[in-house]
C-alpha cells in the first residue's frame, strides 16, 4: 500500500515511512491516529483502465474520489520510436515485429501434448496418413520419437524438421498444438 504525504503530496510505501521515523516506535497495525501522527493519508488501489494492443498502464499519481486518495493511471503506448547508439532508427513497428516474435516464442515453449492428442488433431487435420509417410522417411530419431515418446513438445527439433518435411507453417503447426490440447 502507498501513502500520500500532506505535506508536499508525495507518494511513500510503509517501510519507506518507517526508515524515515526510524526514532518513533510505530505500531504494527496503523490507526487513523497513526496515519495522522505521520501526516499521511492511505492511497487506495485504482482501476487499471483497459488497454487495447501494443498499449500499457502507467501510475499517473493520484486522485481524490469520494473523500479518499485513489491511484489514477493512464493509457501509454507500449512502443515508441528511438535512436539506438549506434544511430539507428528503431521503428514503432519494428519494435512491434520483434515483440510478436518473442511472444510466439514463448507461447511456442509453452506448447506441448500427449502422442494420442497429437495423432487425434493430425487426424481432423487430414494430415495424419502424411505424417505417417514423413515419419517413415526421416531419420530413426525421429522414428523412435514418434513411437514411444510420452509427450509431444512444440518447440523439439524433430517437430520443425517434420514441419518442413510436410511443407507446413509455423502457423500451421501452432494450430494443430491448439486442436491437439482440446482433444
Amino acid at each position: 500500500m502507498k501513502y500520500r504525504k500532506r505535506s508536499d503530496g508525495s507518494l511513500v510505501t510503509k517501510s519507506e515511512l518507517k526508515a524515515q521515523n526510524t526514532n518513533t516506535s510505530l505500531p504494527k497495525a496503523w490507526t487513523v491516529d497513526t496515519l495522522e501522527f505521520l501526516g499521511v493519508d492511505p492511497v487506495l488501489a485504482g482501476t487499471k483502465p483497459t488497454l487495447g494492443d501494443y498499449e500499457v498502464a502507467q501510475a499517473d499519481g493520484v486522485v481524490q474520489s469520494e473523500g479518499n486518495w485513489v491511484e489514477a493511471w493512464k493509457v501509454a503506448p507500449m512502443f515508441s520510436e528511438y535512436t539506438d547508439e549506434e544511430g539507428t532508427v528503431v521503428t514503432e513497428a519494428e519494435q512491434i515485429a520483434a515483440y510478436e516474435v518473442q511472444k510466439a516464442a514463448e507461447r511456442r515453449s509453452n506448447m506441448a501434448c500427449t502422442p494420442r492428442q497429437a495423432r487425434l488433431a493430425l487426424l481432423s487435420a487430414g494430415v495424419y496418413e502424411a505424417v505417417q509417410t514423413a515419419v517413415a522417411s526421416v531419420s530413426d530419431q525421429a522414428r523412435i520419437e514418434w513411437e514411444y515418446a510420452t509427450i509431444v513438445e512444440r518447440t523439439s527439433p524433430i517437430i520443425a524438421e517434420m514441419m518442413g518435411a510436410l511443407g507446413m507453417t509455423d502457423e500451421d503447426l501452432d494450430g494443430l498444438f491448439d486442436l491437439a490440447v482440446t482433444l
